[in-house]
């Protein structure tokens, strides 16, 4: 009986000791790439808001050209965005 008991516990360790295992290896990295996917994606899309309203600030439409520094400013800003996804999400 003690043995049989002892083997019972054995197996459910094991078998919670493996679904920690999974979520660790399989789970939590699906998450975290979903969650990098998000903020790039979300980064990405204030970038071009942002460029779409200064075009729209000089009577231009969206995806206009812009001046070199607007644009440099622009996307230092979104970079910025991106390596902070990189550093929240790694």
């Amino acid at each position: 009986m003690i043995n049989r008991l002892i083997k019972i516990i054995l197996s459910i360790s094991l078998f919670i000791a493996s679904l920690s295992i999974f979520y660790k290896f399989i789970v939590e990295p699906i998450q975290k790439e979903r969650r990098l996917g998000k903020c790039l994606a979300l980064g990405e899309e204030k970038h071009n808001q942002g460029w779409n309203n200064s075009c729209k600030a000089l009577g231009l439409t969206d995806g206009c050209g812009l001046g070199k520094n607007t644009a440099s400013v622009l996307l230092s800003i979104y970079e910025k965005e991106k390596e902070d996804c990189y550093k929240r999400h790694k």
